[in-house]
């Protein structure tokens, strides 16, 4: 009785295999509509998103099949041209439901530019949207806001305030793209409580 359990120590433990991922289907006008229904579906995107997720699934396909990527240039034209008749694309809604959610997070005017231009906001998108934004007021509330997200400035433990603090505070609101006054105004913004 007791071989019998010794030996099923000795047995090599079973291993699952993995599944194998199933090969990328061949580059056709379908399999590209779905793939940006199902992209749509889960994720926002701009114009420019879209058409990245489209070129990568073409160049996994003709990794896989052989052929050119620029054979799949056309149809991602026509799908992406479709999705934006049927209204599922938008970069202006899209654009400007970005900078909300980034203002809100205490973001300030030079890198809501920047995650705009990184996103693939077409240029007049983008400085029509940071026009709608650029009054000193809202950029010293995303200073208030980030100030208080990184507990700097009036937001810190700290209860005496220190020179050293102070030139920290400043440099981290500047890394953040907020203007100096901004920064000097939050910064010498008295401590609650």
């Amino acid at each position: 009785m007791a071989e019998r359990v010794y030996e099923k120590l000795d047995a090599e433990p079973k291993r699952r295999r993995r599944k194998e991922k199933k090969p990328p289907p061949p580059i056709s006008e379908a399999d590209f509509e779905r793939a940006a229904a199902r992209h749509l579906d889960r994720y926002p995107s701009s114009i420019a998103g879209l058409r990245a997720v489209l070129d990568r699934r073409a160049w996994r396909s003709v990794a896989h099949h052989g052929g050119e990527p620029q054979d799949a240039a056309p149809i991602i034209d026509v799908v992406v041209d479709r999705c934006i008749e049927l209204g599922l694309l938008n970069d202006d809604t899209y654009g400007r439901a970005l900078v909300r959610r980034l203002r809100r997070r205490g973001q300030s005017r030079m890198q809501v530019h920047s995650q705009l231009v990184r996103k693939g906001i077409q240029s007049e998108i983008c400085e029509r949207l940071l026009d709608e934004i650029s009054d000193g007021e809202s950029e010293l509330e995303a200073a208030y806001i980030y100030a208080r997200r990184r507990r700097i400035g009036p937001y810190r433990v700290q209860t005496e305030p220190n020179r050293e603090n102070r030139e920290r505070d400043l440099a981290a609101l500047a890394r953040a793209g907020f203007p100096s006054a901004v920064a000097l105004s939050v910064v010498d913004t008295p401590a609650e409580g």
